[in-house]
């Protein structure tokens, strides 16, 4: 707590995404000192990365400077790697700087690559996390589509991003001699939606050279090859890891999660074990757990820091209350799905709806002046027609596909 009434409060954040720069802009400057640490430079629209493997989206389009939206909203950004926290003297340690003391403090770490303890991930697949991996992956594509033989690109992993990096592939490059391979560890792709998803994602890939390798781990990863748990061994020029999110061992290391563990909370996203602590976003243990989804990320932060601000005036906190929204899969441009409970819309005129959401987000979250948001906006939409809408009325056939929905 101030030492001071007439001091501000400090609040410390740890994470520059989604449930970190909300909670921060939900913060009011002339009550509460806040510093956002955070190792890069920008928050980035993750949802939408799997666009960059089709050049439908470029970095800049993805990103906000955290240093200029920060100093806007009246907070301090500071760049660098959080490299302890004592929850004893309450202050947050970095590489590169003195420990930096908080009276209440928001932990919005997101995960690392899970890796699954598969030999030869980080040295020969390229992981599916951020703007510069996946910027780095469409390049990768481009190069192997100009060879003049077939190329094998191996995709491990057939959950939400192993899927949407399929459809950018089949977007860009289904009319090369590219093939493509999706293995996945359990029974069907995507396991937390609807059963009906697998099906129709195997049958729109039927006319494209796609082949899906189900209920099959993989036993490790080689320069040019991936090789199954049953011994068979897939050739791959490139492959393409998504093996989901993994625990950062810094929550378990400062005791604020068990070994190997997310930080477990209560339901006001307070930790269990320090009052002072907020957890949110990806790091958070909910009592009923979450889809580690944006939109969950998003009105977490801005639940930890009124509860934070609550905790540091002596008032009582709120529950976090997960607003039921539904989700959009896109798919390239051959289809996108809307997920509602047992629910499935499928059409491809839903990726506007999509698309609709990113425009939305990152309008709210830039809090620069209109004169620098309304051109970084107007980019943006320029780039979706130009890349999105334009071929989808460009013929006849697309104009009758995107008038297509259906109940799955």
């Amino acid at each position: 707590m101030p030492s001071r009434p007439s001091e501000r409060a400090r609040v410390v954040i740890l994470g520059g995404g989604f449930a970190g720069l909300s909670a921060a802009l939900e913060l009011r400057p002339d009550r509460h000192e806040v510093t956002l640490i955070d190792r890069n430079r920008w928050f980035e629209f993750l949802p939408n990365i799997h666009e960059l493997l089709s050049g439908v989206k470029t970095p800049e389009l993805l990103r906000l400077p955290l240093d200029r939206t920060l100093k806007r909203a009246g907070h301090r950004f500071v760049r660098d790697t959080v490299t302890g926290i004592d929850t004893e003297k309450r202050t947050v340690s970095t590489r590169r700087r003195d420990a930096i003391g908080y009276d209440a403090l928001i932990v919005a770490f997101g995960g690392v690559d899970a890796t699954r303890g598969v030999p030869g991930v980080a040295e020969h697949a390229m992981p599916f996390k951020s703007v510069d991996q996946c910027h780095r992956i469409g390049k990768r594509l481009a190069r192997l589509a100009e060879r003049r033989k077939p190329a094998q690109v191996v995709i491990v992993g057939g959950g939400l991003e192993g899927v949407e990096a399929l459809g950018e592939i089949l977007r860009s490059l289904r009319g090369s001699s590219m093939q493509v391979t999706l293995v996945e560890a359990r029974e069907r792709l995507l396991p937390e939606a609807p059963e009906t998803l697998d099906a129709h994602v195997r049958k729109l890939c039927e006319p494209y050279e796609v082949d899906f390798e189900m209920d099959c781990p993989v036993q490790r990863i080689e320069p040019k090859a991936v090789v199954l748990a049953d011994g068979r061994s897939l050739p791959s020029d490139l492959t393409i890891w998504t093996g989901g999110p993994a625990p950062p061992a810094l929550l378990s290391v400062c005791g604020l999660a068990p070994r190997g563990g997310w930080a477990p909370v209560d339901l006001t996203l307070q930790s269990k074990d320090h009052p002072d602590v907020f957890i949110t976003g990806d790091a958070a243990d909910l009592p009923t757990p979450l889809l580690k989804q944006g939109y969950h990320a998003l009105d977490m932060g801005v639940c930890a820091a009124r509860n934070a601000e609550r905790m540091l005036t002596g008032r009582e906190l709120a529950a976090f209350r997960p607003s039921a929204k539904p989700t959009l899969i896109s798919f390239g441009d051959l289809t996108c799905f809307l997920v509602s409970g047992k629910h499935t819309l499928a059409g491809p005129s839903l990726g506007a709806a999509k698309e609709a959401v990113f425009e939305l987000v990152m309008t709210q979250l830039d809090a620069q002046p209109w004169r620098i948001r309304l051109p970084r906006a107007v980019r943006r939409a320029d780039q979706a027609a130009r890349t999105l809408l334009w071929p989808t009325i460009s013929s006849l056939e697309s104009l009758r596909r995107q008038s297509h929905l259906s109940l799955l």
